[in-house]
């Protein structure tokens, strides 16, 4: 059942009812993704879909020929012009560098569906190539309940799951869940895959992929970044309500304390939020406290507060999140002196009674990646027993 969203359709004209096929025009092929629509006049219901993982919009309003897709977790919207066949707009969310657009079009109806071929099923090592040198990435493609699926893995978590198209020696998987914008495209060649990853409007990675020999590949998330494990862990940020919290307030003296760097522009932090708040229901009466360092696209506390109580109220979010700053990586390696190596949203620390870090956890795996979830969740349970067990 989808939640119920209201959407103020004129009463003398259609609704846009239906399944629509969506496409994201970007500069290196089309992106395909899915939008649900339920409902009559008076009020539609909403979804974004990437295969068989869908999204409810928070809000759709439709005026006259318009229709806008509100997608405020990531403070991103679908905006076009709209007839009973088409749909012909743009995407736009918030960016690093200033509000950024990508081309949007739909038209009714499903992608085609069909089943993985078996010479792609499995598991491949891959190499990104890019100016700056190579980066590991490990890919796994599997059948689905609605076709060829994918997931991306790298040394700080997934990228979610990927819904996947293939044709001949040809395949296709992409990912748009409001905030990020993945597709990787390529061919099959005996063993090996060679293709294109394709992040946002514009940017383009050569790949390259071999089956996995079951040697590691990529890096344990706990030994991407590092940090100063001699003095107490540091920190000092405005809470929401704009009073300065830090390391030295009594609430943390002599606790476990995990602390999260996230954003909520981050959709792998709201994958991870919901495995916080279920340690923190489990351990806090143990003596455990988490809290958060909210990194933030804009910049604009009058943007950015709203958006970290959006993601603290769709949580149910019982620790306090701190204003950290922006998320950009350099300048959170600048505030954090004490890491070296920083990388990824979230990154965990995992910090004993007296106050230093004894371990890093770089990313997240989500629920999508099935046994490295699990075997995640295990281990901050496991770190955090430990911890408590001290004296």
């Amino acid at each position: 059942m989808l939640p119920l969203l209201a959407l103020l359709v004129p009463l003398g004209g259609p609704a846009p009812s239906g399944d629509w096929r969506g496409t994201l025009d970007l500069a290196g092929g089309e992106l395909h993704f899915e939008i649900r629509l339920e409902g009559g006049k008076r009020a539609l219901r909403g979804q974004l879909c990437n295969g068989p993982e869908c999204r409810p919009f928070s809000a759709v309003v439709v005026s006259g020929d318009s229709i806008r897709f509100e997608m405020a977790d990531y403070a991103a919207s679908m905006t076009a012009l709209w007839s009973a066949d088409s749909m012909v707009g743009m995407y736009r969310n918030v960016g690093n560098k200033g509000p950024r657009a990508i081309p949007f079009r739909a038209s009714p109806g499903h992608w085609p569906r069909g089943s993985a071929p078996a010479a792609l099923l499995g598991s491949w090592d891959a190499i990104l190539i890019n100016d700056f040198g190579t980066s590991p990435r490990v890919l796994q493609f599997r059948q689905g309940s609605l076709g060829l699926e994918g997931v991306v893995l790298s040394n700080s978590g997934d990228y979610g799951l990927f819904s996947g198209e293939f044709a001949a020696d040809s395949f296709k998987l992409q990912h748009f869940d409001g905030s990020f914008v993945f597709m990787f495209t390529g061919e099959i060649r005996s063993d090996t895959l060679r293709g294109i990853f394709h992040a946002g409007l514009k940017t383009e990675t050569p790949l390259f992929a071999v089956r996995s020999t079951g040697r590691p590949h990529l890096v344990p998330p706990t030994e991407v970044t590092h940090a100063d494990t001699l003095a107490p862990f540091r920190f000092s940020y405005p809470d929401l309500a704009g009073r300065i919290v830090s390391n030295d307030d009594s609430m943390f003296r002599g606790k476990v304390l995990m602390v999260d760097l996230f954003g909520t522009w981050c959709s792998t932090c709201h994958d991870s939020a919901p495995t916080l708040v279920q340690l923190y229901h489990d351990y806090h009466g143990k003596g455990l406290e988490i809290v958060g360092l909210g990194y933030e696209v804009s910049g604009d506390s009058a943007v950015d507060l709203p958006l970290i109580r959006r993601y603290r109220d769709k949580f149910w979010i019982p620790f306090i999140l701190l204003l950290a700053g922006r998320n950009d990586v350099s300048a959170v390696q600048e505030a954090q002196p004490q890491l070296s190596g920083f990388t990824a949203f979230p990154t965990t620390l995992f910090i004993g009674r007296d106050g230093r870090v004894r371990q890093v956890h770089a990313g997240f795996y989500g629920p999508t990646t099935g046994a490295l979830h699990d075997a995640a969740v295990a281990g901050f349970r496991k770190e955090i027993e430990r911890l408590l067990g001290e004296r």
